[in-house]
């Protein structure tokens, strides 16, 4: 008999590996794995929850539905319906992830975070975040507290449709002028309302089982492309701006504005103009940093076709990103109507801007060539689309396996509609700045053949 045996101890098990080990392999397993890594037993629970567990993970490609689904009939239809699929590029392996109501099906997301959290409109065109790894979810404020959105309420208190008002300035008087509203059916006003939405903070909890604390969600939305905020504890949207500026994209300050840890956000105009914004100030403060930025000849005359990305790659050095892509219909006898149209990413043309050392000056946008593309992202990747504009570091930069520096990832962001949602191939894929080439990302080529809801990169994360 040993001499364990004889004192009554049995061999070391699972809960007696050493702490350092632990974090090690859960440093090394993918998303879902790290979700049952906890389960085992309390040593694992607590190497879980240890600071610096949660590490980046590599990008996920939030993918459409089956087209065949169906709800209902048994067979667990109904249930597919409550989980979202998502394509680690690091696998090139699809997991399917249960999702809390309403049902991920109905959802089309509008925005995503480097936090992990989404922001989602159902069905009735209401607003959440959402983690989707965890299942954490915050209500946002009723669209109809904006401004220009009026509900209609039947008998039962649920909402039967929007008007929405499309209001112009005229610029020989200060009055607006006012076009009959527009009235929508409640599924169809996300649509036509949520252009972008940024988070500026992620949710935290102030206790484990506290109210949702902490966050910031600034709202690029129609009519003109406005922004709207709304902060913890908010019960409506707050309109920042005047109705004189076009914005097409905004991206929060990768560092906090100064000691006093403020909190900042970064927002462009159609022409190119950047300003930032004080998120803190009440009401939120904005000045101006960047000039216009003129595109090539070829990406102006694409203008229909073009798309504006600003990312932040270092306090004080931002790039600007314009997407060119091309009416794909060639094939096509006729000329299909605008909102059917397929437009697939020929190209992207960079700019560069870096502060100046007066805060007077404005900088100029510099253009950034193929052969240089590779100094300005330091062998990073860009990631496009409804999600938040980004550079991402590679495997080789100790982050994110499974990632092509020097290239664009990118997502179809537009325009939408409802019926170019559900009839129209989206236009995802993976564009290499050396030599132009472009691929589907790996493991996905088949699900982007189908189209609802449309794909929109996702940043897991387990910390809520």
């Amino acid at each position: 008999m040993s001499k364990l045996a004889a004192a009554g101890v049995g061999p070391p098990g699972w809960a007696d590996l050493p702490r350092d080990l632990l974090e090690s392999v859960l440093g090394r397993l993918p998303v879902p794995d790290r979700l049952r890594f906890p389960a085992v037993c309390t040593a694992w629970q607590s190497a879980a929850s240890a600071p610096g567990s949660a590490a980046p993970q590599s990008p996920w490609l939030m993918l459409p539905f089956k087209p065949t689904a169906r709800r209902g009939g048994g067979g667990g239809g109904d249930a597919k319906f409550s989980e979202a699929r998502f394509l680690s590029l690091a696998e090139g392996r699809a997991y399917a992830i249960r999702q809390p109501a309403p049902a991920a099906s109905d959802r089309l997301c509008v925005g995503s975070s480097p936090d992990g959290w989404l922001v989602t409109a159902d069905a009735r065109s209401e607003l959440q975040l959402l983690n989707p790894v965890t299942g954490a979810q915050v209500q946002l404020p009723p669209v109809a507290t904006l401004p220009f959105v009026d509900a209609s309420r039947g008998a039962d208190g649920r909402v039967a449709s929007y008007d929405l008002q499309c209001c112009f300035t005229d610029d020989g008087c200060d009055d607006e002028v006012l076009i009959p509203p527009e009235t929508l059916a409640p599924d169809r006003l996300r649509y036509e309302v949520y252009e972008k939405a940024v988070i500026v903070s992620a949710p935290r909890r102030a206790a484990p089982s506290g109210p949702w604390v902490g966050y910031a969600v600034l709202l690029i939305c129609q009519p003109l492309s406005r922004l709207a905020v709304a902060r913890a504890g908010d019960t409506e949207w707050t309109l920042l701006d005047t109705p004189a500026r076009c914005w097409v994209d905004a991206v929060r300050a990768a560092t906090a504005d100064g000691p006093t840890q403020r909190r900042a956000v970064y927002t462009m105009d159609a022409a190119g103009r950047v300003e930032a914004w004080d998120m803190d100030a009440t009401p939120a403060a904005s000045r101006a940093i960047g000039p216009p930025c003129c595109c090539s000849a070829r990406a102006c005359a694409m203008s229909a076709a073009c798309r504006r990305y600003l990312v932040e790659l270092a306090p004080g050095h931002l790039l600007q990103v314009h997407r060119v892509r091309g009416a794909a219909h060639a094939r096509y006898t006729w000329e299909p109507l605008p909102e059917r149209v397929e437009y697939t990413t020929t190209n992207v043309e960079l700019f560069e801007w870096k502060a100046g050392a007066d805060a007077r000056d404005l900088p100029r946008w510099t253009q950034v060539d193929c052969k240089s593309s590779s100094r300005v992202l330091g062998g990073r990747a860009l990631f496009l689309g409804k999600s938040t504009s980004l550079c991402v570091p590679v495997d080789g930069g100790g982050c994110c396996p499974g990632l092509r520096g020097n290239c664009v990832y990118f997502t179809d962001d537009g325009p939408w509609s409802h019926e170019r949602c559900h009839e129209v191939a989206p236009d995802v894929g993976v564009l290499d700045l050396a030599d132009g080439s472009y691929r589907p990302p790996r493991g996905a080529a088949r699900d982007l053949l189908w189209k609802w809801p449309p794909p929109v990169w996702v940043f897991p994360s387990l910390a809520d």
